[in-house]
């Protein structure tokens, strides 16, 4: 049984990240993601890497798991992997558009 994580508690690697795209309009523009919340009223942009994050996000996945997928495609290491990706996981999630269960 998952349970969704409360912004401001500390995410792990084994957090489960789940994309919460139903209201984004979205296109791709040289390899950056372009989106756009109607509802919101907010665009979005995401670099290179960062849309790769979000197109590895179609299903849900651990943090651990798309780590290990992006050292594989990256030349970078596992911890500076880990931080990045837990950063702009925050940044998703404080805009609503990354839900994130245990």
């Amino acid at each position: 049984m998952s349970r969704e994580i409360a912004s401001g508690e500390r995410l792990t690697g084994a957090a489960i990240l789940i994309r919460n795209d139903d209201e984004l309009l979205t296109t791709v523009v040289d390899g950056e993601l372009i989106g756009m919340s109607v509802e919101q009223g907010a665009c979005y942009g995401l670099n290179e890497v960062a849309t790769r994050i979000w197109e590895l996000l179609a299903e849900p996945r651990s943090v651990d798991s798309l780590c290990q997928q992006l050292t594989s495609e990256y030349d970078v290491e596992a911890g500076q992997c880990l931080r990045e990706v837990l950063d702009l996981v925050e940044d998703l999630r404080a805009e609503g558009l990354v839900n994130v269960d245990a």
